[in-house]
């Protein structure tokens, strides 16, 4: 045979996916993407062709953009000086400016209402995770203990908890001439208990627990928490939200540090300043438990802000996954498709978090500026119901390829085949639904959403993050790059900088674990589509495992609290209800302001 004869023709490489779409219609109709992109556009959602385009009325298709013109004009007219004006820049509303509907939701919400600083929910989000701090009590003990003489009793510890409500919201108590706050300002702030012994807990009033058993953790995730936390007892601080407004997210352990030892001071009847400074050095810096670390100098913040948040904490705070029981995903998915699904649906949930703290807040906001451009990637995660029906595809391919197979070993050339169908089919997806190409109109959103979905996917299937890393790294840096020749924003160059994805070395040069990486890491430059990828990755191999959590069960069981005003176990709905206009956030100022 002649080499002209051996190679291939460029049409074996050239057909038209929409076409041969059509001959699968009915089962496409019962796609979600079907009936989402058709209730989106109000077109057919496979085609080529929007009649409308030029002719659907400019910014007035949105309510929320009219609502931004009459004001921007009366900003302009009331302190002489132009604001938001429509009539310099592009004219928006050429094309569609299409709705958004929340993911497991019938709430359909304007796109300018997803940005951080529209949302009251998602700034909640953010405050609730830099506002927390959690203190280990029993190192306090001693010291009052040892070096004062004082007895612990359930009566002591009661007392205290009573007190420091009082002293974390910005009361006083040690001395008369000490300016307080107004408790309606710092209405949310408060402290409560972690133990994992139940005879601990029931000596303490009840109202300043965090009760395992009633967090709503599935039985069996509830009973590995509790054993792995101990007899120890933990207090989880809540800084009022005002204060992290006004300074940052390290003010959060300080705040914890003042009001906590004044309140160890009146309860205990502390006396001598030898004594108080090993109080407040126990409260302050002896095994105190951060939500986040200070970030290298060249993106220098304070403790507690997202971008020095470790993966595996990141995977902690979300509650999304907590009623899966915890048994190994890969018999789960193997036996019962259905059961596999929720499985795989906890995980999807959690993006609302993960993608809106990593693309949206920490590249988005502290990086770049609040570009609204990171709006779209984050929401991709968690509108359209995108997420839910790639996944409900993946678990399909993952329960037939499951078939008889015992275990699945975490080896690549064992991951590579399911990984290569699993990202085929998404890729299909998009080249199936020319409406989906345009509400992902960037590469970076369909880059982040599949990437991630494909590396969870297999950490799931393992139970090792370093796999479903893997997956990550080739789906975006090899198949996806192969397959659409650019990735966009969210990969453009990765493969060549995202530091060594299978190392488990302790050295950062050479890698670290995953959990305990993050968006912080010097030696790595990760983009919008590898921060919630790496975080999912942590998460789903844990939940693959049949863990109750990912790196640390007091973190865990922190933000499972249901008096935290973002609900991390339903944060779709609670983005929604912002949308909406019906999340009350914390932290307001009107007690202190005009009437407006």
């Amino acid at each position: 045979m002649s080499d002209k004869d051996r190679r291939a023709k460029e049409s074996e490489y050239s057909y038209e996916l929409g076409k041969l779409v059509q001959k699968f219609l009915p089962t496409e109709k019962e796609r979600l993407i079907y009936k989402t992109m058709q209730k989106t556009f109000g077109l057919h959602p496979m085609s080529n062709v929007d009649p409308l385009m030029y002719k659907r009325g400019g910014f007035h298709q949105k309510r929320r953009k009219e609502e931004f013109f009459e004001w921007g004009r009366k900003i302009a007219k009331e302190r002489g000086i132009p604001a938001y004006n429509r009539a310099v820049g592009i004219p928006l509303g050429q094309r569609a400016l299409e709705p958004y509907i929340i993911s497991g939701t019938d709430v359909i919400v304007d796109y300018d209402d997803l940005h951080h600083v529209n949302n009251a929910a998602i700034q909640q989000m953010l405050d609730d995770i830099k506002r927390t701090v959690i203190i280990n009590l029993d190192t306090t003990h001693k010291v009052l203990q040892v070096r004062a003489g004082k007895e612990i009793t359930p009566e002591t510890i009661n007392l205290y908890l009573e007190t420091v409500q009082h002293t974390i919201a910005g009361g006083a108590v040690a001395q008369e001439h000490m300016a307080e706050i107004h408790p309606g300002l710092t209405s949310d702030a408060y402290c409560k208990i972690i133990t994992g012994n139940d005879d601990v807990a029931d000596m303490i009033d009840r109202r300043f627990v965090i009760d395992i058993d009633k967090a709503g953790f599935h039985p069996t995730k509830a009973e590995l928490l509790k054993h792995d936390i101990g007899d120890t007892i933990y207090l989880v601080v809540r800084a009022p939200t005002i204060a992290i407004r006004m300074a940052d997210g390290g003010v959060t352990y300080r705040w914890a540090a003042m009001q906590s030892s004044m309140a160890f001071i009146s309860a205990y009847r502390l006396t001598g300043e030898s004594v108080i400074s090993d109080i407040a050095y126990a409260a302050k810096s002896a095994q105190v438990i951060q939500i986040g670390e200070r970030t290298w100098y060249s993106r220098a913040r304070s403790q507690n802000e997202p971008g020095g948040i470790p993966f595996g904490y990141y995977a902690d705070i979300q509650q999304c996954d907590n009623t899966l029981p915890a048994e190994p995903y890969y018999k789960i998915i193997a036996d019962n498709l259905k059961e596999g699904r929720r499985f795989m649906s906890g995980m999807g949930q959690a993006g609302a978090i993960l993608a809106t703290m990593t693309s949206l807040i920490w590249y988005g906001f502290y990086m770049s500026g609040g570009l609204g451009f990171s709006t779209g990637v984050a929401a991709g995660a968690y509108c359209g119901n995108v997420t839910d029906d790639l996944m409900d595809n993946f678990s399909e391919i993952q329960h037939a390829s499951m078939s008889r197979v015992a275990t699945v070993p975490p080896k690549w050339p064992r991951i590579k085949f399911i990984t290569d169908m699993m990202i085929q089919a998404a890729m299909e997806t998009y080249e199936k639904y020319p409406s989906l190409m345009e509400y992902h109109w960037g590469g970076a959103h369909r880059i982040s959403l599949v990437g991630a979905l494909a590396g969870s996917a297999a950490a799931m299937l393992t139970g090792s993050p370093m796999v479903g890393q893997m997956c990550l790294n080739y789906a975006i840096g090899m198949l996806m790059k192969e397959g659409w020749v650019r990735t966009g924003w969210a990969g453009q160059e990765v493969q060549d900088h995202l530091g060594l994805a299978y190392s488990c070395a302790f050295r950062m040069e050479e890698g670290g674990l995953i959990e305990f990486r993050g968006c912080n890491s010097p030696y790595t430059s990760y983009t919008a589509g590898h921060g919630a990828g790496s975080i999912a990755a942590c998460l789903s191999a844990s939940i693959g495992r049949g863990r109750a959590y990912v790196c640390n069960p007091v973190v865990k069981v922190a933000f499972a609290d249901r008096d935290l005003k973002f609900d991390f176990r339903e944060p779709r709905l609670a983005i929604a209800k912002a949308a909406l206009r019906q999340f009350m956030p914390a932290g307001e100022r009107d007690l202190i302001v005009p009437s407006h």
